[in-house]
């Protein structure tokens, strides 16, 4: 059993070849949370898989909302493999300790790895997407690293294969709780409605169903957003923007 969450795709690129690859099911943390479900049973010998997307050197915000409301049977400790994969644009710092604590109680944390996929964060100064070229590049390398971790997986190893980066105190630490009390509001997304075609795009890619169309056709966000940037990301038209930050700055989704 795979648990993933996914705004631009990256991840459920990732999840989905490993669930191909492993035979595993694949269940979306996203569409769990919005249908309120918490209880989940594995199957006999069936490992216990979590992707998802690396945010400011941590787990997703909203992957530990799910994963602390998470209820799971058939779990054996000391014989089910439980395994982390996260994506992200270049190192995950202390990733692997923050997942390791959100874990419901009773569950060990067996592996971890890390997945370099192109970056898609824009929202705050100095960062912005790759440049084609490296774009091109991680997806290419991204192909033999997912073999390597599906049989680390398929042979249950125990092992830890990350980037954590330079600073990781520091990065999943006061840099992370700044990103999580600061920068994680939807209120400056806006759009343009010369530039919008009301196409739905926006609203079908939100994985939590926090856009909307308002009276007149146009997106609208309501407070519950995870911050995956899908809807700025997949707009076709440039509509949506953050704030005035956005405006010359690239445009990402895993096609």
């Amino acid at each position: 059993m795979i648990f993933y969450f996914s705004g631009t795709g990256n991840t459920e690129y990732v999840a989905k070849v490993m669930a191909e690859k492993l035979g595993e099911r694949l269940i979306s943390i996203a569409d769990a949370i919005v249908d309120g479900k918490t209880d989940f049973t594995l199957n006999d010998g069936e490992s216990l898989g979590m992707a998802f997307p690396t945010y400011s050197w941590g787990p997703a915000p909203i992957v530990l909302q799910f994963m602390r409301s998470l209820k799971i049977s058939g779990y054996v400790k000391g014989t089910t493999y439980c395994y982390m994969v996260t994506t992200c644009g270049d190192d995950i710092g202390k990733s692997v300790d923050i997942w390791r604590k959100a874990l419901p109680d009773g569950i060990n944390g067996d592996a971890a790895f890390s997945v370099q996929m192109p970056n898609n964060y824009i929202v705050l100064p100095g960062f912005d997407v790759d440049p084609k070229e490296l774009e091109r590049k991680k997806i290419e390398m991204s192909a033999e690293r997912i073999e390597y971790v599906v049989k680390c997986i398929a042979e249950r190893r125990h092992i830890v294969d990350v980037v954590t980066g330079n600073w990781k105190g520091l990065k999943s630490g006061l840099i992370r709780a700044w990103f999580l009390k600061y920068a994680m509001s939807d209120k400056p997304f806006h759009v343009d409605s010369e530039l919008c075609t009301s196409c739905g795009v926006c609203v079908k890619h939100c994985p939590t169903k926090n856009v909307v169309f308002d009276c007149e056709n146009h997106p609208t966000w309501n407070g519950n957003c995870a911050m995956c940037l899908s809807c700025i990301h997949r707009c076709p038209t440039r509509a949506i923007q953050y704030g005035n930050r956005t405006q010359k700055k690239g445009r990402y989704h895993f096609k």
